[in-house]
Order: C-alpha cells, then sequence, then structure tokens
C-alpha cells in the first residue's frame, strides 16, 4: 500500500491520483485493458420490498447493466446476483452475501450496479457494501459515472455520490412520514397491517380509513368474554381458541406469545395511537429523538369504531393488567428453554421462583387447565450437567472439527485491511489540518491560497466523515473479532469449558448441536423444606455411612443407649435395630422418609429416633463405632435434579 502521507502540494489532496487507500486496486472504470485481458463482472440488483417483485424494478436495472457492459469490450458479465425486499440501509443481504462468496473464490473481480443507491440508501451502508467488496478482492462501478481511479479522487466521488443518495432518501422518508402523520390527524390508517378486528377500508385509495371486521370482531368479543371471566391463563385461552377451530388472521394456531401481542391491540383499548414512544421493541418501533420525543411527528391518537362497550373496555383492561404482567426473566437466561421435555412431552421454559431465589425450569403444562404435575428443575443443577456432557464431547473431536469454531482467518484479515484503512483516513485528516493551519498563519493570503484552503477544508469533511463510518464498522468488526476469539479459546481448548461462553453464545451452540433432555424418572419429585439435620451432619463432617450393625456390633450399640437413655426409651414397640438398620439405609440411598420400606418400621417413629440420637451426640458414637472396619461409604443427600438422558447431534445419548 502506498503512503498517503508522502510529500504534497499546497493545491489540496485531489492532485495525488492514484494513491492506494484500500479503496480499490484495480483501475478505473473506463475500458483501459491494452493488454486483451477480460474482467469478469457480477451484476448487482436490489429492491427494497417483496412487493416489486413481480415489477419492473429488477428488470429494469438487469437492462441497464447488460447495456453498459455491451460498451467495454473487455468485460465479461459472469454472474448475477439480487436482493429483493431487503433495505438500502443495511449491510448484511443473502444477495450481497452470495456475491461476496463469488468474489473470495476468485470468479468475480468487477461489481456493478445501475445506481449507487442499489448498494445502499445511507452513507453508513453504501461506504460498508463497497469496503466489503474490496476486501473481498473486487472493486465496485456504477453505470452513471465513472468512480475514478483508486485513491484520494476515488474517496471524493463516492461520498458526494453517497451524500446525494442519502439526501434523497432522507427527502422521500421526510415526504411519507409527514403524509402519514397528516392522514393520521385526519382519523385515517397511516399504512401498516390494521389492528386485529379491523379491516382497512379503501385500501390503497385516497383517505382510507378502518372499519370493524366482522369475522375478527367476533373474536374479540369471545375473548373479552373469557379474559373477564378469569380464571385462564394466556396457554389456556390459545388452546380454547384452537379448541373451537378459530385460527389467527394467518391461518396458524394461536400461541400464548401471539394472543399476548393481539389482547394488547386497538381493539381492546377502542383506539390506536400513531407513534407509541412507550412502546419501543421488535423492528418496527417509533424512533424518538433525544428528547424522547417521537422524531417524524407527534403522537396521535386514531378514534376507531368500538367492537366492545366502554364498561366491558374497562373491565377488559383491568383483567388484562394481572393476566399480562411483564416477564420476570428474559428468556436468554434460560438456555434451555424449550429443549427440557418431561412425562406429558411439552417444553420446559425458564421461570424464577420468587419464593426462595431459585431459578428453575419447570413444563409449560402447568400453565393448562389440568397443570400436567411435572416436577421443576434447578436451572444451575440442569445446566451443569449438560455443560459436563457437552464438554466431555467436545474434548473427544479435533479441534478443527468442533462446532462454532470460526471456519477461517477471513475475520480477521477483514479486520486488519480495515484497520490499516482508518490509518490512512487518520493520516489524510491529520494531513489537512497541518496544511490548512500553515495557510492560515500566511500574513496576506491570495486568491490561490484562499482557493487551496476552500478545497483542503472539502477535502478534510470528506475525509472526517468517511472516517466516522469507518471508525463504526472498525468498531462492530473488533467486536465480532473478540467474540471468535473467545470461542476459538473455549471451543478449542485440549479440556473446553463451555460454561465460560456468553449466555448468547451458549444458547447458539446449544441449538446448533441440537441439544435436548429427557427426563426419564417421572416419579421423582423436587425435595422442599429444610435439608435433613443428619444429612447435614454427614456432608459437613465427612464421616460416611456404615453397614448394617452385626450381632456383635448391635451388642455394643444396645449397651451405649442403655448407658445413656432411661427404661422409657426402650418400651416403645418400635424395633430399635431395624429403625437403626432404616437410617442407615436411607443415608445410603437418598430416598425420602415416606419412602422407608416398611420392614425398617414406621417412618415418622423411625425419623423421631435418629433425630434424638443425633441432637443427643448418641448418633456420632454409633456411627464411629459402625465404622471401625473401614467399609463406610459416602451419604447420598437430596438430589438436586432427576435422571435425565442428553441427546445431541454429536452422539446418540447419555444418561446422567
Amino acid at each position: 500500500m502506498g503512503d498517503p502521507s508522502g510529500a504534497r502540494t499546497p493545491w489540496g489532496l485531489a492532485s495525488l491520483k492514484g494513491t492506494d487507500l484500500q479503496q480499490g486496486t484495480a483501475s478505473c472504470a473506463d475500458d483501459k485493458a491494452g493488454d486483451g485481458k477480460s474482467i469478469d463482472v457480477a451484476a448487482y440488483m436490489r429492491v427494497s420490498t417483496t412487493e416489486q417483485r413481480g415489477r419492473y424494478g429488477i428488470p429494469a436495472q438487469a437492462q441497464a447493466i447488460h447495456t453498459f457492459v455491451g460498451t467495454r469490450s473487455s468485460w465479461n458479465l459472469v454472474e448475477s446476483r439480487e436482493d429483493v425486499g431487503e433495505s438500502g440501509s443495511t449491510h448484511s443481504r443473502p444477495g450481497l452475501n452470495a456475491l461476496l462468496g463469488d468474489i473470495s473464490t476468485g470468479r468475480v473481480h468487477l461489481v456493478l450496479v445501475q445506481r449507487l443507491d442499489r448498494l445502499g440508501r445511507t452513507e453508513a451502508a453504501i461506504w460498508r457494501c463497497i469496503w466489503q467488496i474490496e476486501d473481498a478482492g473486487a472493486r465496485v462501478e456504477y453505470c452513471a459515472e465513472p468512480l475514478g481511479e483508486p485513491g484520494v479522487e476515488r474517496w471524493l466521488t463516492v461520498d458526494r455520490l453517497a451524500q446525494s443518495v442519502e439526501a434523497d432518501y432522507r427527502r422521500i422518508v421526510a415526504r411519507t412520514q409527514v403524509g402519514r402523520q397528516l392522514k393520521a390527524v385526519d382519523g385515517g390508517w397511516p399504512g401498516g397491517p390494521p389492528p386485529y378486528g379491523y379491516r382497512i377500508s379503501g385500501k390503497g385509495a385516497f383517505g382510507s380509513t378502518l372499519e370493524v371486521d366482522p369475522a375478527e370482531a367476533d373474536v374479540v368479543r369471545l375473548l373479552a368474554d373469557l379474559v373477564i371471566e378469569g380464571g385462564r391463563t394466556l396457554t389456556d385461552l390459545a388452546e380454547e381458541l384452537n379448541g373451537r377451530g378459530i385460527l389467527t388472521r394467518n391461518g396458524k394456531r394461536w400461541t400464548r406469545v401471539n394472543l399476548h401481542r393481539r389482547l394488547r391491540s386497538a381493539a381492546f383499548f377502542g383506539e390506536a395511537v400513531f407513534r407509541r414512544p412507550d412502546q419501543q421493541w421488535g423492528g418496527h418501533c417509533t424512533r424518538l429523538g433525544s428528547d424522547g420525543r417521537p422524531v417524524h411527528g407527534e403522537t396521535v391518537v386514531i378514534p376507531l369504531p368500538p367492537i366492545l362497550p366502554a364498561d366491558r373496555i374497562r373491565a377488559c383492561q383491568a383483567a388484562l393488567a394481572v393476566l399480562t404482567r411483564q416477564r420476570r426473566n428474559p428468556i436468554g437466561e434460560y438456555p434451555l428453554t424449550g429443549r427440557i421435555r418431561g412425562e406429558c412431552g411439552r417444553p420446559y421454559v425458564g421461570c424464577f421462583r420468587s419464593k426462595d431465589g431459585v431459578r428453575t425450569y419447570r413444563c409449560s403444562g402447568w400453565d393448562t387447565a389440568a397443570p400436567c404435575g411435572c416436577v421443576f428443575l434447578p436451572a444451575d443443577h440442569v445446566e451443569g450437567r449438560v455443560a459436563r456432557h457437552v464438554n466431555d464431547l467436545l474434548a473427544s473431536i479435533p479441534p478443527h472439527s468442533r462446532p462454532m469454531l470460526p471456519s477461517s482467518p477471513e475475520g480477521q484479515t477483514h479486520l486488519l485491511r480495515h484497520l490499516e484503512r482508518v490509518k490512512s483516513l487518520e493520516r489524510l485528516a491529520a494531513q489537512c489540518a497541518e496544511e490548512l493551519a500553515a495557510l492560515r498563519c500566511q500574513a496576506q493570503p491570495d486568491r490561490v491560497t484562499a482557493a487551496a484552503m476552500r478545497q483542503l477544508e472539502t477535502e478534510q469533511g470528506v475525509f472526517n466523515r468517511v472516517l466516522a463510518h469507518a471508525r463504526d464498522w472498525l468498531s462492530e468488526l473488533e467486536n465480532t473479532g473478540g467474540r471468535d476469539a473467545r470461542l476459538t479459546a473455549v471451543l478449542g481448548a485440549p479440556a473446553p469449558d463451555i460454561r465460560a461462553l456468553s449466555v448468547s453464545e451458549l444458547r447458539g451452540l446449544i441449538e446448533s448441536i441440537k441439544v435436548r433432555v429427557d427426563i426419564v424418572d417421572p416419579a421423582f419429585r423436587y425435595r422442599e423444606g429444610t435439608k435433613c439435620t443428619t444429612i447435614q451432619w454427614h456432608e459437613r463432617t465427612g464421616v460416611p455411612v456404615p453397614p448394617d450393625p452385626t450381632d456383635s456390633q448391635w451388642a455394643r450399640i444396645e449397651e451405649l443407649l442403655r448407658s445413656r437413655y432411661s427404661a422409657h426409651h426402650f418400651r416403645s414397640p418400635l424395633n430399635l435395630r431395624a429403625a437403626l438398620a432404616g437410617m442407615l439405609h436411607r443415608l445410603r440411598t437418598g430416598i425420602r422418609w415416606p419412602d422407608l420400606p416398611s420392614r425398617y418400621g414406621e417412618f415418622y417413629k423411625v425419623r423421631l429416633r435418629q433425630r434424638i440420637w443425633l441432637a443427643d451426640d448418641v448418633w456420632a458414637d454409633i456411627v464411629k463405632l459402625l465404622n471401625e472396619e473401614g467399609v463406610g461409604t459416602p451419604v447420598v443427600g437430596y438430589e438436586a435434579a432427576p435422571q435425565l438422558v442428553i441427546h445431541t447431534s454429536l452422539d446418540g445419548a447419555a444418561v446422567c
């Protein structure tokens, strides 16, 4: 790469033709291939809406590109890529991504567009598309006019054209938003799908408004009755509609998610609100300024023909406030949501148990009219089991074959190229500032110097604008590079530990290897309440659980007990030797007290006797006596989760 900081004249940077600034490395669009070498060209076309698919947008662009290529004897049109229904404000699109793949394989060396706004509708989007294409190994040309030789001239030309494209885009947006605002103020429908329960009257014509849709209005009234009646969850309501054969507007089954959205619609409030500043979620939210107010116009309340009477609207709003309370924890905090199945076959979802502050997974069947009764699972324990299983699988796979590892060093290469581009722009901006400072120090600048200063100020503004876009993209590339480096460090390690990944990265890995967890112990129940004090004593002291006493050992234990307790202690019908065996059996197996086999005696009497011996320090003496031969086993405490079978795409299944 040429050094843009070399010797220069004070007449402006435009005089430095041909300087290599990562703004293309080949000649300009003019047909200057004196050696007759063919240039492989790809056409790129884009329209913003899917409605334009069958219209003339794409054919018109294709015809203009074919005509232009026909005037270049050395150009060979080898590929054509298009994006239909893709916004010009984005820089990641299916057609564009496929085009970058064509360039990377060496099939394409030049990308031709009819107009520069096909690359993007904003300056940032245009620059990023050009930089992606150049970093992949090609250059961009434009049918209307040459973009200039690589170097400063090309920077200036693209900046001028990109500013014009964005200015046109902003004028279109402004006119559209003003028209929508006036239409909303007049009570018309400003655009977009109508709220559930309504349809557009006079769609496509001037002055279109909303009117009640009779079929959907019947569903709204039914929902209002069910909501006000109470006693049902969102899932219950969705199943009620599905059971009656009522489907959504798109012909799909109702779910708690799409039903929740419909219940928040204008039909249940008697009015529609255009430019709502309090709903900033999803991809179509109202754009707000720094003061928190809508950018393109004030909020407008559009009155609608009512579906429900006023008293029903108020009653429905009160019931909805209770029914549709905000999620306490986002789904991202539960990476196994939807991937656990219990006895009833429904998926488990994340749930925060506020009474004890524990993250858990619970079966979605609990929300039905007849709860399924599937067991709650502690989230940390289940996620830990899955993590250990996946870690073992990854460790058995060669590092280069592990999932989610960056497939190639292209990302790092793009980062380094763009970093050099940013440095070049920074040097150019600094040189402009230095030359301007030197010219301003002249005591009596003449007309030539004044013209040079104006040229330098213009070029400085260009480089500063482009530098701002370049730094923004550099920040995104660095974030992506940091993510790739973290994934490589974690997943490529000899002993990988996926718990070091972020929640979103962990969820992505779980989805990529298709993790599924099945509960194979439906009789298990999560133990509530205070932990057994005897189990706590064994866990705290590390004393193992001894085997059942022999005849000689029981004789010694009975002597110990009679030395510590009065005769009243032995008048109970409870067989103390059998009771002791039951205590030891429970500690070795981890069963609950109610599940203690009857041969050991009534469980509540055995439990009471064990508590007495522990409180009087007799239990420690008994265990010490029985452990003299050193054949004890570790205590089995409360199981944190039932037996699970973990399936992944990397293996068959594993029981954990």
